[in-house]
């Protein structure tokens, strides 16, 4: 396919720029490593990176949970980017390592200024790629493989990462570029404002809201719920390997008789170190799943109404047990719905 071979040529041409996890980036500029240094002339745009999931790439707590349980270098490469951050990371962490993905891992490379073209009015030392925020520029952080881990020898350390395997662990730019919107930039969903760096995603309410259109209607002794995937340019949901979604249906008088369906990943071990995927329910670009809940029968007999929601969990534990518990959430509700059996209507018939 054309959109193929372009994000492989695009990710050839920003191959420069990323290491993809494998080192850390050099920005050739110590002086201008802090977000601080920008927000003078650069306020509005500062103020969108503090709030967005840029910003908070290395202190979310997530992340910081997953870390926590085995401190890869190759996560740092891509939480907080910079050769220094990784230096202060080394030795406890700091300011300038909290501020995860900041100006300078997408902005700086040698000391100059990356952008897309230069402004008349920019004081900088401009380096203008046509390249630049391209697929295949955020498909260096957004595109990979699962690692090769090399355990440590001396069994004290959480071993290192020496390549990739060739089994997709999170696919988001080959899933672009084999949709149906394989022709629109990332950035013209994810920067729905020119210059802003908010960078809206799946912690974005109004993004998850409306990435799936649902219809409902009932067939039998269930509901048959339609959901259609004609917003995102690539699957939901996608990005880390956690990330699920769960529909459900309950009463509030009889919560026990809760039916669910899970949609998202699963992976077993690949003979080449790493995990090859085994099952992927989640929902395509421009695809429409259709989903069976069987209700029990006095749910179909009852007044009361149903409950339906559809959720994005973020974790591999919904619910964590105690001690794993996060400072944020797990889970996002999608859509959420009130039912009337009755005045729910019959699937139309199929031939």
């Amino acid at each position: 396919m054309v959109s193929s071979w372009l994000l492989s040529l695009s990710l050839f041409l920003a191959a420069d720029l990323f290491p993809r996890g494998l080192a850390p980036i050099d920005a050739g500029a110590p002086d201008k490593l802090r977000a601080a240094a920008c927000v003078g002339c650069h306020r509005g745009v500062h103020a969108d990176w503090a709030q967005s999931r840029h910003g908070l790439a290395w202190t979310n707590a997530i992340f910081q949970r997953e870390y926590q349980d085995r401190k890869l270098d190759w996560c740092v490469h891509c939480h907080a980017p910079l050769v220094e951050q990784f230096a202060k990371v080394k030795r406890g962490g700091g300011p300038l390592a909290d501020e995860g993905v900041n100006c300078a891992v997408c902005h700086i490379r040698e000391g100059r200024v990356l952008s897309r073209q230069k402004s008349p009015a920019s004081p900088h030392d401009t380096d203008a790629r046509a390249d630049f925020g391209g697929a295949g520029y955020c498909a260096g952080c957004h595109q990979f493989s699962f690692p090769i881990i090399e355990p440590d020898p001396d069994k004290k350390g959480p071993g290192r990462v020496t390549g990739y395997t060739e089994h997709p662990m999170q696919d988001t730019a080959n899933q672009h570029a084999r949709g149906p919107h394989a022709d629109k930039a990332c950035v013209a969903c994810h920067q729905p404002e020119p210059a802003a760096h908010r960078f809206p995603g799946g912690h974005d309410a109004a993004m998850i809201a409306g990435a799936l259109q649902m219809e409902i209607c009932r067939e039998g002794g269930g509901l048959v719920v339609s959901l259609a995937n004609t917003r995102a340019g690539h699957n939901v949901p996608t990005g880390d390997l956690h990330r699920h979604l769960v529909l459900r249906a309950w009463r509030a008088s009889a919560p026990e008789k809760l039916r669910e369906i899970v949609l998202g990943r699963r992976f077993e071990p690949a003979a080449d170190g790493g995990k090859r995927t085994i099952a992927d329910t989640t929902i395509r670009a421009g695809e429409t799943r259709q989903l069976r809940l069987p209700l029990e029968s006095s749910a179909t007999a009852s007044a009361e109404p149903i409950s339906l929601e559809l959720r994005l969990v973020y974790t591999i534990d919904e619910f964590p047990f105690k001690g794993r518990e996060l400072a944020e959430p797990t889970f996002a509700t999608m859509i959420a719905r009130e039912l009337a059996w009755k005045t729910t209507p019959r699937c139309a018939s199929r031939r």
